[in-house]
């Protein structure tokens, strides 16, 4: 007799939610990965920025109206960090909520499987009593026929 595990569908049906909340949680975690990545491409040229102005500052001088456009450029560049961290906030949040929703579907799932491993181990007990139980049998049943040959009379 195979194994038939009851609650298959049910297995089935968990280790599908317990992917499809960890390919949400990594798409979450590239979308943080990238947000990063501009925050830091920003802070870089922020900082890019403001060495090439005092470069020009000390060596051949700005005028105010190049000033002014100077630091309108870094507030706009500081704003739009501003935009990203906080948006990197907003990411870092979800990451939070989706990691809970994946292991708390985790968890679900390995519950099911755990069921599935204690069913199975108990099936491959009850194979192993039925086969040892067959082996005995034909044990008794050979050593019963032995038993009868050597009662026989002879016809010497």
């Amino acid at each position: 007799m195979a194994f038939h595990f009851t609650l298959n569908g049910l297995l089935r049906l968990r280790q599908s939610l317990e992917k499809a909340e960890l390919q949400r949680l990594q798409s979450i975690a590239g979308a943080v990965a990238l947000v990063r990545a501009e925050i830091e491409s920003i802070e870089n040229e922020i900082s890019t920025a403001r060495r090439q102005a005092l470069d020009r500052v000390a060596g051949e001088g700005l005028t105010g109206a190049e000033l002014h456009f100077e630091a309108g450029r870094e507030d706009a560049r500081i704003a739009l960090h501003s935009q990203w961290l906080k948006k990197l906030a907003e990411l870092e949040q979800k990451r939070k909520e989706q990691m809970a929703r994946y292991i708390q579907a985790r968890t679900q799932r390995e519950i099911v499987s755990n069921l599935f491993q204690r069913q199975f181990a108990e099936y491959e007990l009850e194979q192993s009593r039925r086969l040892q139980q067959r082996i005995d049998e034909l044990f008794l049943i050979r050593g019963n026929s032995i038993a009868r040959k050597a009662k026989l009379p002879s016809n010497d």
